[in-house]
């Protein structure tokens, strides 16, 4: 298996909410839970040469796992990335290609480069969807096994949410646990296509500070947005929502990408009772 012994991330109360520190993982943000066990099953299979389509963490965490493997990474990113998550994804020796134009330009040049080598997406890789079930799995446990009331998560291409769903479903049909907490997802105004299909909306599409969000065809929109319909809801906060929760957060002592504080933004509108968590995903 190609691990960093990830995992089991720390929960933390401050004030009125929980917040669960994804951001403290190996590479700095949730997307190793899904690379551990995509990059394990890609060794399993004697794959050694890859290509990725990432805003960032997706990218410095597969190239993180590619180069524990021994596997040759090449990573898309749009030109907008950071530089840090880009000197990030260099460090760990791949390849990156920028491209100009939206994440979905991005998207579509890996997919040409895919036509040749592996495409090992965290979108689309059913064995990545399996480990953001273990969220769902680590706060069944940290909370005893009685679950919170409301997780907060951010929506971009959907996996998290979608897998925290399934992974909270899996505790429920195994007798574990007694119900599935009210699920908030959370998309930036600028790009918000589940919002949209969910409350039958046009879309939109722009550039937010929420960069790790800017997914304008989640892959698996239909089945996140039967889960919300079931199990939650999805919601939009603006640009200046994101940074006043941005702020909020990090004087609070956590340090993390705007990406992560749609989450606080949208506690703090909702500003809902019951054990509530919110999911951190990157620093």
């Amino acid at each position: 298996m190609i691990s960093f012994d990830e995992g089991m991330t720390p929960v933390v109360s401050i004030e009125r909410f929980y917040y669960k520190l994804d951001f403290l993982f190996p590479t700095g943000s949730f997307k190793d839970r899904g690379t551990t066990v995509m990059m394990s099953d890609l060794v399993g299979r004697g794959i050694n040469h890859i290509v990725e389509d990432s805003s960032g963490n997706a990218g410095a965490s597969v190239a993180a796992y590619a180069a524990r493997a021994g596997i040759l990474a090449e990573i898309y990113v749009p030109d907008y990335a950071s530089l840090g998550k880009l000197f990030q994804i260099s460090a760990f020796g791949a390849k990156i290609h920028k491209i100009k134009g939206t994440r979905e330009d991005t998207r579509r040049e890996a997919l040409r480069r895919a036509e040749k080598i592996f495409y090992a997406s965290h979108q689309w890789n059913p064995y990545f969807l399996e480990g953001m079930k273990t969220v769902a799995y680590e706060l069944a446990e940290q909370f005893n096994w009685h679950v919170p009331d409301i997780v907060a998560l951010p929506v971009g291409s959907g996996s998290l949410y979608y897998g925290v769903y399934k992974g909270f479903t899996h505790l429920v049909n195994s007798s574990i646990i007694d119900g599935i907490p009210h699920l908030v997802g959370v998309q930036p105004e600028l790009c918000s296509p589940v919002y949209a299909e969910l409350h039958k909306k046009s879309k939109s599409g722009g550039k937010s500070i929420a960069e790790g969000l800017l997914v304008e065809h989640p892959p698996r929109l239909k089945e996140i947005v039967e889960a919300a319909r079931k199990y939650g809801e999805i919601i939009t906060v603006g640009e200046e929502e994101i940074q006043k929760g941005l702020k909020k957060v990090v004087r609070m002592g956590l340090y993390i990408e705007p990406t992560s504080a749609v989450v606080v933004a949208a506690l703090e509108r909702l500003k809902p009772s019951g054990d509530t968590v919110a999911v951190l995903t990157g620093s």
